[in-house]
């Protein structure tokens, strides 16, 4: 990259860092935050389909349970890894293209299940396009949205997680209301109608400038940022060539994952990857079973025969679509706070409230107290998860890392988090089974609380911080 490219990249990025937010920037911001829609929509619907599930194909032990919820979870970790390395190579919107598509296909082959097995193999797959998301929808974000309320923009793009389980939880409802027994294949079809519709209006999403700039593609990044923020961005951006600049240390490198476990990138790495690790360990195994935990709270009597389950599927998904209201609310307090006091202070709160909530249901659950309790303990966990850890550990790789590096960097720190998913969704089933739920959720508080000192020691508070 030769210094009148440098200095090139600077500008536009300064345009970018101090832009308004256009119409447009915020399409893009609606198109990259829609794939994290998807994510919840999938997980609420797995979570509502696994009962019905073990009665249609008569499905006893906890592996293969914990397979049928968790596959797709697994499918995410190299969907991360490998989406995220080739973003940094070869641009964010190809791979947001083409991961809705492999989405939208496999609604369908999951839909038309025949067996466990197949569901498992579909849902891999599933999960391989789910995982894509994460790393592409931050990027976009950070990368094209202003920088004095970067977090705010993030959390909301974050917060589509939660308007998909919400979504979900209606579908869900009425499918069960609806399609009796074979309930699962319509909610597992559903998921098809938003993904065409995402995907359909990703196809005229343009490459950001950012990123068209770090590659040295100067003309295609100067079209990109006139059709992002007009054209008085592009005569800033002239205007200040004119102007000195030094060549900047890292400018013509190329990313590398060795380069995440440097001196200068060692610490932010363990920041982004341990805490969203532990995070996901107790979103997924409290998130993924909530409707199963709540079947045994409220109707431990019910006799296991087929309208008999039906309605207590029904009641249990109706409580926790209640208690998934204050996913909603959390975000709308980290929207709130994000950028009044950081990033560090908001997740190390939240991991503390999530484990609050896992204790008050843990605590009800040992002494035969209330349901009414064990309810509320769920709503606190979903109110401090959302206000803290499960917004600020998508939010923080996208600010730690440099264009070069940052959907590599997020898409292992999505791979670490779907890593400790994948334990969160394995081991809940053979923990309850083992200890009850008493004790499970007492090791899902100390998790979170564990994920609070981990923030705290690797601190890296990026509010405010220009993106390179």
């Amino acid at each position: 990259m030769s210094p009148k490219q440098v200095v090139m990249r600077k500008l536009i990025n300064r345009e970018l860092d101090e832009s308004v937010g256009t119409r447009r920037q915020k399409r893009m911001w609606g198109l990259a935050a829609s794939g994290i829609g998807l994510d919840g929509y999938d997980l609420f619907i797995m979570s509502a389909a696994i009962p019905l599930l073990k009665d249609q194909f008569d499905i006893s032990t906890p592996a293969l349970i914990a397979w049928l919820g968790g596959a797709a979870v697994v499918g995410a970790i190299p969907g991360a890894v490998i989406s995220g390395i080739l973003a940094d190579r070869f641009g964010r919107q190809i791979i947001m293209r083409v991961d809705v598509l492999v989405f939208a296909l496999t609604a369908v082959l999951c839909a038309l299940a025949w067996n466990p097995v197949a569901l498992v193999v579909f849902r891999l797959i599933q999960g391989f396009a789910i995982g894509a998301e994460y790393p592409m929808s931050a990027a976009v974000v950070a990368e094209n949205l202003p920088r004095r309320n970067r977090g705010k923009w993030m959390t909301a793009a974050f917060g589509f997680q939660a308007l998909g389980m919400a979504l979900a939880a209606g579908v869900a409802t009425l499918a069960l209301l609806f399609a009796s027994d074979e309930a699962w294949r319509w909610m597992f079809l559903s998921g098809l109608v938003p993904a065409v519709v995402v995907g359909i209006l990703r196809q005229r999403m343009p490459e950001g400038p950012r990123w068209l700039a770090r590659q040295g593609r100067m003309d295609e990044a100067i079209e990109s940022l006139e059709w992002l923020l007009g054209p008085s961005a592009v005569a800033n951006v002239q205007h200040g060539i004119g102007e000195s600049d030094e060549l900047d240390e890292a400018a013509g490198r190329k990313g590398a994952v060795r380069e995440l476990l440097t001196q200068r990138f060692r610490r932010r790495t363990a920041l982004v990857t341990l805490p969203w690790f532990l995070m996901d360990i107790a979103l997924y195994g409290v998130g993924m079973f909530t409707p199963m935990i709540l079947l045994v709270l409220f109707a431990s009597g019910v006799e296991a025969d087929g309208s008999s389950l039906l309605q207590a599927d029904i009641e249990a998904t109706a409580s926790a679509a209640l208690a998934d209201v204050f996913l909603m609310l959390g975000f709308i307090v980290n929207i709130l706070l994000v950028e009044r006091l950081g990033r560090i202070k908001l997740q190390v709160a939240g991991f503390i409230g999530m484990a609050v909530g896992t204790m008050t249901v843990a605590l009800t659950a040992g002494n035969g107290g209330s349901v009414v309790w064990a309810v509320i303990g769920f709503m606190i966990f979903n109110l401090m998860l959302n206000t803290g850890p499960n917004a600020t550990t998508y939010l923080l790789p996208a600010e730690v890392y440099p264009t070069r590096l940052r959907t590599t960097g997020h898409g292992i720190a999505a791979a670490f988090g779907k890593l400790g998913a994948t334990v969160g969704v394995f081991l809940l089933p053979a923990a309850l089974d083992a200890y009850g739920l008493s004790t499970t959720m007492i090791a899902i508080a100390l998790v979170a609380l564990i994920g609070a000192v981990v923030t705290l020691v690797c601190r890296v508070e990026t509010r405010g911080l220009a993106l390179e």
